[in-house]
């Protein structure tokens, strides 16, 4: 693999599935990890990233992070980070139409994202309560019991959503269902009738490399 840099904020949020989609695979020793703090005593101020920006560092990203630079070279949008590396360290299965799956059930994941984001943004508090219950109560289960015939066509095998290895697929899965959420028990009863998806979310979180890198992550703000 050519040599890479990582530049990112310290929002863990944002960069959750691209995280954990490094940590599957051997990266190469020239692979680097810029990450721009943020100081949250402050106001959220982020002076070393505002610099940056300024000075046009950022541009390729319309002055947002991340972006991976490869051999001099920059890639930006945290999805086709995602994807590229996917292809680079072994995680976009084992044939053309198997990444378009594992991208497919990426992108199916996203609109779940986004459905969840609608919710988040109501305004009126009462009523924001109130979708949220209804959310984790019965929107989320309708959500993924879609999601987990989706991936019982597509796996070839036990833990897998893509074929029969690990894969960028299984990564942004198990991001979604065990870190997305702060209700874990809402989505835990919501996933109880989706036994292909928790196989996944089982699989990946025994991988030994996640393992190694959820205990050595950087605290992030979000």
């Amino acid at each position: 693999m050519p040599a890479c840099t990582l530049a990112h904020a310290l929002v863990y949020a944002r960069l959750r599935t691209l995280s954990c989609s490094l940590s599957p695979s051997s990266l190469p020793p020239s692979y680097e990890d810029v990450r721009m703090p943020i100081d949250v005593a402050n106001g959220f101020a982020k002076p070393e990233f505002e610099a940056a920006k300024a000075a046009g560092t950022y541009d390729a990203n319309m002055g947002r992070l991340p972006i991976l630079t490869v051999d001099g070279v920059e890639i930006a949008q945290s999805k086709c980070v995602e994807r590229y590396l996917a292809k680079k360290l072994g995680l976009a299965g084992d044939s053309d139409v198997q990444a378009a799956q594992g991208e497919m059930i990426a992108e199916h994941v996203q609109d779940i994202k986004t459905a969840y984001q609608k919710v988040r943004g109501v305004a009126d508090a009462a009523e924001k309560e109130a979708a949220t219950k209804k959310w984790f109560s019965e929107d989320l289960k309708e959500w993924l019991g879609k999601l987990e015939k989706v991936v019982a066509k597509t796996s070839g095998g036990k833990g897998c959503a893509v074929g029969s290895k690990i894969s960028y697929a299984d990564v942004v899965v198990y991001s979604f269902l065990a870190e997305f959420f702060d209700n874990l028990d809402g989505v835990k009863a919501s996933s109880a009738g989706c036994p292909t998806l928790l196989a996944i979310q089982e699989a990946v979180g025994a991988n030994d490399k996640i393992k190694a890198w959820q205990g050595k992550r950087a605290v992030t703000v979000m």
